[in-house]
């Protein structure tokens, strides 16, 4: 209720300042009166005229906010897209030099199993020509050798003439002959 009393208050005591006013203006004579009446007229267009400045001004304002924004944004894109497109092609010079450092080891590598092969090829036509080349020689042995016991000879000669059957059921303690176990305890 207060505020209902407050704008009833305001209302009056408007009201009877604008009787006062008009009063004050009809009590004036002709000549105050176009005076007065110029003065504030002068006052409005000074006022619509300032209001009129300040819009303009605030409409320059905002549009050169806006051209600031856009331009700081167009700047940051641009700047964003260069560096885009910088990090892009740096990527792709990067991947072709690796394709080509990947090309030419590969290459290498070939040429070098290449040349391994080839020379694997030739030792294996060395060692095939070397055998056909030569001569089987035949090792022959003789009691008459030098390195050679003759005894030995002897022996082999002895076993050679007496061929002996083995019954495999029966052990060599059995048979009589010696075995190693036998002749190493001697």
């Amino acid at each position: 209720m207060s505020k209902t009393k407050g704008f009833l208050a305001g209302t009056i005591f408007g009201g009877l300042v604008a009787a006062a006013g008009y009063g004050y203006y009809k009590m004036l004579t002709i000549e105050q009166q176009a005076d007065l009446k110029a003065k504030f007229d002068d006052t409005v267009a000074d006022v619509r005229d300032k209001v009129v400045d300040y819009s303009y001004a605030a409409t320059d304002a905002v549009a050169s906010v806006r051209e600031k924004a856009d331009d700081f944004v167009s700047d940051k894109s641009y700047a964003f897209d260069t560096k885009v497109a910088d990090l892009k092609a740096s990527a792709e010079d990067k991947s072709t030099e690796l394709r080509e450092k990947a090309d030419d080891l590969i290459a290498s590598a070939q040429e070098k199993a290449a040349d391994l092969r080839s020379q694997a090829n030739d030792l294996k036509n060395q060692v095939k020509s070397d055998e056909t080349d030569a001569p089987e020689e035949d090792i022959v042995l003789s009691p008459t050798d030098d390195a050679l016991d003759s005894e030995t000879f002897e022996e082999l000669a002895e076993a050679s003439a007496e061929p002996e059957i083995l019954n495999p059921n029966v052990g060599l303690s059995q048979t009589g002959v010696k075995g190693l176990s036998d002749l190493s305890e001697k």
